[in-house]
């Protein structure tokens, strides 16, 4: 009988008991046959990037994830989310282990800094980028950055109430005055210790 070959199209002639479902005029055409069949069989779609690719070293059973590349096995494995930080609401990528362990996420030392000062109210000595937060006030009232001589008073004495009307800027020497005429004296005009 004549058949036509699945690879090449040629028709030639085969018994009818040796006629299959695929037929090969020659062991050439078989060959390609097998590597274009086992190249579908090892295609696979890269499970991070979703890349279409040709899956090499097979080893059975223990292949449950495919990938097309190292790099894109690392940053599944990393596992990273998209997350927003909790002071300055940047979004950055952080470890889902490390998300799930934290309770405030945030994207840097500085907005960790500035986020646990202001988390504690009432601190004496708040901070916000590595200046005390009533100096940055301060600077923010009168329109221009303190020099390392200029001092902030706090008038009514309560270092934790940094109102505007409550910070004064001036000088060290003046701010001594004011400090030392608030302190107690003896009767020889000496310095007591508060009780």
């Amino acid at each position: 009988m004549i058949v036509v070959c699945n690879t090449c199209g040629k028709q030639f002639e085969r018994k009818k008991s040796r006629i299959k479902t695929h037929n090969y005029c020659s062991r050439k055409c078989l060959g390609a046959a097998n590597g274009l069949r086992s190249k579908k069989d090892h295609r696979r779609l890269c499970e991070y990037c979703g890349k279409e690719f040709i899956r090499r070293n097979h080893h059975g059973l223990r292949d449950s994830h495919f990938y097309c590349s190292r790099e894109c096995a690392w940053a599944n494995k990393v596992k990273k989310l998209p997350v927003n930080c909790a002071w300055c609401g940047r979004v950055y990528e952080k470890k889902r282990s490390d998300v799930a362990r934290n309770k405030h996420n945030l994207c840097s030392r500085d907005c960790y800094l500035d986020f646990v000062n202001f988390a504690k109210a009432g601190a004496r000595n708040q901070r916000i980028g590595d200046k005390v937060i009533y100096r940055t006030l301060a600077e923010m009232n009168i329109g221009r950055d303190l020099t390392s001589s200029d001092h902030v008073h706090h008038i009514d004495g309560n270092h934790c109430n940094n109102s505007k009307d409550n910070l004064a800027v001036m000088s060290n020497s003046e701010h001594m005055v004011i400090h030392a005429a608030q302190k107690r004296r003896s009767a020889n005009g000496r310095f007591t210790k508060k009780e």
